[in-house]
Order: structure tokens, then sequence, then C-alpha cells
């Protein structure tokens, strides 16, 4: 795996990060819910937070846990290929965890 590949990824996770966090503020901000819904939707802004602030802790240290996490992974043995693969699989789930719930329950659902 590239280097620049993998910093491609730790950004678009970064990023997802705090569209998370400011799609969560907005939404609670923005009306009124069933309470509910506003719990579930301040419990994953709160989430995102702290995975924020773990974010910033990491840049100002000048570390990063996902690459760490992605060297640890690297060493089961797997080939470039299904490094790769794992990598743009994980990248994509965890930017479609960290953007679409908040947003699913913002929304009213009528039948």
């Amino acid at each position: 795996m590239r280097k620049k590949e993998l910093s491609f990824c730790i950004g678009i996770h970064h990023i997802a990060t705090f569209i998370g966090i400011l799609e969560g503020i907005y939404y609670l901000l923005a009306g009124r819910r069933q309470f509910w819904k506003n719990c579930v939707i301040f419990c994953m802004t709160a989430f995102q937070s702290f995975a924020g602030m773990k974010i910033i802790a990491d840049l100002r240290r000048g570390r990063s846990r996902l690459n760490d996490s992605f060297m640890r992974f690297r060493r089961l043995g797997c080939g470039r290929r299904q490094e790769q693969g794992i990598l743009w699989g994980l990248v994509v789930l965890s930017t479609l965890f960290k953007t679409v719930p908040v947003h699913m329950f913002s929304c009213e659902w009528h039948a």
C-alpha cells in the first residue's frame, strides 16, 4: 500500500468525522423532533466529537492512530490487493456510518 493512498484514506476518514459533528450540531439546533430521535442524534454527535478530539490530539502529537492500526493490520500478511480492498471498504463504511445515521434520524417519516 502506498503511503499517499493511506494518507488520502485517513484524510477522508477525518473529514467525515468533522462532517458528522457539524451535521449533528446542525440537526440538534434546527428544530423539534421526537425525544428519542434527539437522544440518538445527541449520542452520535457526542461520539463523533470524542473522535474529533482524538484526531486533534493526534495531529498535535504528529502521530496517527489510524496509520498505526493499519501497520498492525499489515502484519497479518494479506496481499497488497486485499489490503487495498479492505482499506477502501473500511473508509466507505466509516464515512457512511459517520454521516448517514444523523440525517436519517433527523428526517420525519410519513406513512
